[in-house]
């Protein structure tokens, strides 16, 4: 009867069905090697329906990104340990599940060390950096963490993150995006810099800070947005908790084209998703929704506001047809 259940928690894994319980429960369970097998045959049955197979390669990335998230925090000073999940030599269909790592850099090691953070489509995560300033990092996103130095603090960002940013007069806390950089002393703002909207978006909810690209310069003030497109800078005036929504999964939008919020919700529901516009001409959004919501309850919503319907074409695609 118990094995039942086991492999009935396999294929709930590779639906991408379990509860958060059960991900600690299967890796306690892929610790001995004859399970492993029972799992790694359970996975070629799966696998030999091409379209389940994508979906089994999703739901791996999803789990790893539950056993691997990282958080750093400082011990004590010119000391950082990085802790990852303790599974101790586990590995899992040829693959590196995780393992306790601890690391300790030294001010006194010249070499330059870096720390990647990624958060992979439809997951969101929490980075506090030595320094005491935390990070959420918004989905599909990436931040490079350099070593800091005693003249800065910098940091690398391809995505969405929210900064909570230490104060400290003497070492700046530098952004730095494709575009631009932005640096500050010690404040809280949000910078939007995914490559596939073309912009960068800056938005300070308190203190100040400075934005630098292609020789331009800007200083913000609170409530204010700086959109930068190509060389192209505008500062706006803006509800600035607006921005930070998504932080605590609250979205709202105001006349976005229908492609970036599609895009938005490929990255917040992991989904692939599909335009035919019959008319050929860009529709724009306008609305409030929560991502706490299903994609469906989502799509729903934004029907009322825009002439589209939609369908679902596989287990993780949905073509969306404007009118």
């Amino acid at each position: 009867m118990e094995q039942r259940e086991n492999i009935e928690i396999i294929r709930r894994y590779f639906k991408g069905k379990l509860v958060e319980g059960e991900y600690e429960y299967l890796l306690d369970f892929l610790k001995k090697e004859e399970n492993r097998k029972i799992f790694e045959e359970e996975k070629r049955n799966w696998n030999q329906d091409p379209e389940m197979s994508e979906l089994v390669n999703r739901n791996w990335n999803s789990l790893q990104y539950k056993i691997n998230i990282k958080r750093i925090t400082t011990q004590r000073i010119g000391n950082i340990w990085i802790k990852a999940a303790s599974i101790a030599a586990l590995f899992l269909i040829g693959l590196y599940l995780g393992v306790l790592l601890t690391t300790n850099f030294s001010k006194r090691n010249n070499t330059q060390k870096t720390l990647v953070f990624e958060t992979p489509r439809g997951k969101k995560s929490t980075v506090t950096l030595p320094d005491g300033s935390k990070i959420w990092l918004n989905a599909n996103s990436k931040l490079v963490y350099h070593l800091f130095e005693d003249k800065e603090r910098k940091v690398e960002l391809t995505g969405e993150a929210y900064f909570e940013v230490a104060h400290s007069e003497k070492t700046p806390f530098i952004v730095k995006t494709k575009d631009c950089n932005v640096t500050v002393l010690g404040t809280k703002f949000n910078v939007m810099a995914y490559k596939e909207f073309g912009r960068n978006e800056i938005t300070l909810i308190e203190g100040s800070v400075k934005v630098n690209s292609s020789g331009l310069q800007r200083i913000l003030k609170p409530e204010q947005m700086l959109v930068l497109t190509g060389k192209e800078m505008e500062t706006k005036n803006v509800t600035s908790s607006l921005s930070i929504g998504w932080v605590e999964n609250n979205f709202t939008f105001k006349n976005i084209p229908l492609t970036e919020l599609i895009k938005r919700l490929e990255n917040w529901y992991d989904l692939d998703i599909t335009i035919e516009n019959k008319t050929g001409k860009e529709v724009n959004f306008t609305g409030t929704f929560k991502n706490e919501e299903t994609i469906w309850q989502v799509l729903d919503a934004i029907k009322i506001y825009m002439p589209i319907n939609y369908k679902r074409t596989n287990l993780r695609k949905i073509t969306i047809t404007v009118k």
